[in-house]
């Protein structure tokens, strides 16, 4: 499995936060501030490393947290010269519409 198809799967929404060794599968928190909380963490730069966490203080289900699990276990068994470069399309978006604002053309 690769980094951006563990990023889009059909029947399970993630999302999910790259960091410089890892990326974590973030679900919506329940407590008072809302934001995501991490429910499953796979590293980038361990092959097989991948850690469960907590998912009670979130809005995922058991079975969700399963499946979140099941998608974390397949990626951290993909060697990590096969998982593809991690892409964030969403800060270019964002750095994109703030230029045309800047520039009067948003």
């Amino acid at each position: 499995m690769t980094y951006e198809e563990l990023k889009n799967q059909k029947n399970f929404n993630v999302n999910l936060n790259y960091s410089f060794n890892e990326v974590a599968i973030l679900a919506p928190s329940l407590d008072a501030f809302g934001g995501d909380d991490p429910v499953v963490t796979i590293s980038k730069s361990e092959p097989f490393n991948y850690h469960p966490r907590d998912y009670r203080d979130t809005v995922l289900d058991l079975e969700d947290w399963r499946e979140a699990v099941k998608l974390a276990q397949e990626l951290a068994l993909t060697p990590l010269n096969e998982r593809g470069k991690v892409i964030n399309h969403d800060w270019i978006k964002k750095a994109q519409k703030t230029l045309q604002g800047i520039l009067g053309r948003g």
